[in-house]
């Protein structure tokens, strides 16, 4: 009767054993896991970030492109740009501070 409890006490300690070994391969992988997914969160508020900054680039682009043939989008540039003026305009320049 000893020897039989002998062998079921060895084999309930490899199987503990093994059920140890089971919960913490288990653990270990749950918690790369988690880490992995944070990892991979932060990335994409990264990249949501990104692309709704390089929107709003396009929007302000396309805009651009609709007035770039309006006659008062020209002539803002060239005002601005090329410092033209109209025919019978004068332009002011305050001499203390060199600005026009």
């Amino acid at each position: 009767m000893k020897r039989r409890r002998r062998k079921s006490s060895v084999a309930r300690k490899i199987l503990w054993f093994f059920l140890l070994i089971l919960a913490f391969t288990s653990l270990r992988t749950w918690y790369i896991q988690e880490q992995e997914s944070r990892h991979l969160d932060q990335e994409r508020q990264q990249y949501q970030a990104q692309i709704d900054t390089l929107d709003a680039e396009i929007q302000r682009l396309r805009d651009t492109l609709e007035n770039i043939t309006d006659d008062e989008h020209i002539e803002a540039m060239a005002r601005k740009n090329l410092k033209m003026i109209k025919e019978n305009e004068w332009v002011l320049i305050d001499i203390q501070n060199g600005k026009e």
